[in-house]
């Protein structure tokens, strides 16, 4: 029985390495462009859904850069 449950952690083990720096990343990603961070912390640190993270935060719009174009746009009077 002993054995059956390393097996069973040695192949997880390269789920869990893979995961672990994705779920950073995604960290790193959403504070970066103004996302909630704790949100997008927590699904990156799950497996397969991190990745689409990762495929959205690619094509995302950063929101905080975004805020502070409408800001300018204000203030010259455009918007």
């Amino acid at each position: 029985m002993e054995q059956g449950n390393v097996s069973t952690l040695m192949n997880l083990l390269p789920l869990v390495i893979m995961t672990i720096p994705l779920g950073f990343i995604a960290r790193m990603l959403a504070r970066e462009k103004g996302r909630n961070v704790t949100l997008w912390t927590v699904l990156g640190f799950v497996p397969l859904i991190n990745y689409f993270c990762l495929a959205f935060f690619i094509g995302a719009v950063n929101l905080r850069l975004e805020k502070k174009l409408d800001q300018l746009l204000e203030l010259q009077g455009k918007r």
